[in-house]
């Protein structure tokens, strides 16, 4: 026999026929109506958790007669404006025909005026669109997607037909809006702005919960007053506001605790008792994730069920709809285990009310039952979930990009790969990146090694030129000093004195011209020195270019041996780091080696 349910909403919004145990919110709707009446479209904004759709679903829409409401609750799906045209179709009995692959209009002149105008034309009820989620467009919306949605919304703001839209969002991305005001200029026009109870409206909700006739069935309560004090005192006192969901589903565990404490044949006595010291209403969220999940595994393998969930939110950690093989694609992409099939952890999560399932004609999709329970699931996730989303972030950066990859963006993504596989157009890039270094490389080492012959060639011309300037210095010393000896012996005749004088001088300026014909050979010899240590600085990068390639093709076989063999990938990356310990007066070479000192 399967155990009870908790009668209180847990983490389901309040609907209209909940009105009678719909507490706290009568300013707040009347406010709504108020802030609704007379506009075409109404921003409702707020933080997560603070019971926007509760608030509309049932507060206001107890407000209107069935005559004057007929509401489409729509929430984007893969196509926010599909889902429009999906859950107008599903209303009328006339149907407009949309393409089976876009899922719009097959005529395309059919706005969602036309639309709405059919909707009408049948019921007679002014049309409210309910968009729900709105910020999931904003996040996970493709660019053409909002381009277009946010035009038809605006065709749809001025065409003249019973029909008001309220766009339903969380505070914190209301900014992402201001890009699309060009396309819908009235975007901002008109807000509401929904904040958290207070503290001090919060005991009264719990007392009027307790005291609902509604739930007088289901469970028995001893003082209502006085549990309803005790709960507010598991709040943080710091904390001045509080959801509402936090709430429920502390409510949800007393109520549990006393139906296990209680007998089988009354209904569960609630009392001040049932609460304990470790209780904290603020993180009962938590606690109850972690609860659930633990339970869950010895079932159906080790974080198997948080694998799942965290498949099921964004990057911002927003609740995802995902289909069952959207969903189990997912998870073989991460290479989890299931030691059940993934519909029955499915029906285990919804059963616990950690997921709904919703259903759209055939199409049946799941969703983590609260944006508030899929910020708790995205604090819960292991290291290894969030490098799997950093490497998400990562690859959708680059995937962007167009040209090669630079060095250091493929060492980075090589350490991301063992986490999460390269998307295809990703992995072609990196691919193409590879061999472009490969081939840059290549070519580098063939410009070096003809540079240092050139330069092999132009020091060995020096060292000529050198030895020439040292040979002819020796002659012009020689010739000197035989100069000044004949000079010496010539000195008994004036004339052969005189002619010898004058071959003396002449013998000497050509010494000096020797001389001076010695220091230009000497320069030139200096210059070829010079341009022979630019060649050895070439050299060295020619050395640098060989090396690298022969590290960037080892690097590639680690990265290969990544996932099946980790073990032989990181001797490997040690190779890399020996290869290059191998040149320590390759500067080149030095830094590439901290590059990867870094990275192991």
């Amino acid at each position: 026999m399967s155990k009870p349910t908790s009668p209180f909403k847990f983490l389901d919004a309040y609907a209209q026929e909940d009105a009678d145990i719909f507490f706290g919110r009568e300013a707040e709707t009347q406010a709504l109506y108020d802030a609704l009446s007379g506009v075409k479209h109404l921003l409702v904004y707020g933080p997560s958790g603070a019971g926007k759709t509760s608030l509309i679903e049932c507060g206001l829409r107890n407000q209107f007669s069935d005559a004057d409401w007929y509401a489409l609750t729509i929430r984007r799906g893969k196509n926010m404006a599909a889902s429009v045209f999906a859950e107008i179709n599903k209303a009328l009995q006339q149907k407009i025909e949309l393409h089976p692959d876009t899922g719009l209009p097959v005529d395309t002149s059919i706005g969602f005026g036309q639309a709405i105008e059919d909707l009408f034309a049948e019921r007679y009820q002014p049309v409210y669109l309910l968009f729900d989620q709105f910020e999931e467009l904003l996040i996970s919306g493709q660019e053409a997607e909002k381009q277009d949605f946010f035009t038809r919304l605006h065709d749809l703001i001025r065409y003249k037909v019973p029909c008001r839209v309220m766009l339903i969002m969380r505070e914190e991305f209301i900014g992402h809006l201001s890009e699309f005001e060009p396309l819908c200029p009235s975007i901002f026009q008109h807000r509401f702005r929904l904040e958290k109870m207070r503290r001090s409206a919060v005991q009264g909700v719990i007392f009027n919960i307790l005291e609902a006739p509604r739930y007088q069935s289901r469970f028995r309560v001893d003082d209502s007053e006085k549990l309803a004090a005790g709960i507010l005192e598991k709040l943080p006192d710091r904390q001045q506001e509080i959801e509402l969901a936090h709430v429920q589903v502390f409510l949800s565990e007393l109520w549990d605790r006393a139906s296990d404490a209680g007998a089988e044949d009354l209904p569960p006595l609630l009392h001040r008792g049932l609460l304990r010291t470790g209780d904290n209403l603020e993180t009962v969220l938590d606690s109850f994730l972690k609860k659930q999940l633990s339970e869950l595994e010895s079932t159906h393998g080790d974080k198997a069920p948080l694998e799942l969930l965290a498949c099921m939110i964004s990057e911002r950690h927003t609740k995802l709809q995902l289909g069952v093989s959207e969903l189990q694609l997912d998870l073989q992409e991460t290479g989890v285990p299931l030691q059940t099939p993934l519909l029955e952890l499915l029906r285990d999560l919804e059963s616990r009310r950690i997921v709904r399932q919703l259903k759209s004609g055939e199409a049946v999709q799941f969703e983590i039952s609260h944006d508030v329970l899929a910020l708790v699931v995205g604090k819960n996730l292991t290291t290894e979930m969030k490098l799997r989303e950093d490497a998400a972030r990562l690859y959708a950066m680059y995937e962007k990009g167009t040209g090669s990859l630079s060095r250091e963006a493929l060492d980075e993504l090589r350490f991301y790969q063992q986490y999460k596989p390269y998307p295809a157009k990703l992995a072609e890039r990196f691919r193409a990146s590879e061999q472009h270094w490969a081939e840059q490389d290549r070519e580098a080492l063939e410009t070096a090694q003809r540079q240092a012959e050139e330069e092999r060639v132009l020091r060995e011309q020096a060292e000529v030129g050198e030895r020439k300037a040292r040979q002819q210095r020796r002659i012009a010393v020689a010739v000197s000093f035989v100069a000044v000896v004949l000079a010496a012996v010539a000195g008994w005749s004036y004339l052969e004195a005189q002619e010898a004088t004058e071959k003396a001088e002449l013998e000497k300026n050509k010494a000096i011209q020797s001389d001076n014909l010695a220091q230009v050979e000497k320069k030139n010899a200096e210059a070829s020195a010079l341009k022979a240590t630019e060649a050895l600085q070439k050299a060295q990068m020619a050395e640098a270019a060989k090396v690298n390639a022969e590290v960037d093709d080892i690097l590639r076989r680690a990265t290969e041996l990544q996932v099946r063999q980790p073990a032989q990938s990181k001797l490997l990356k040690n190779e890399c780091i020996k290869i290059l310990q191998e040149y320590p007066d390759n500067p080149i070479l030095q830094e590439r080696l901290k590059n990867l000192q870094k990275q192991q």
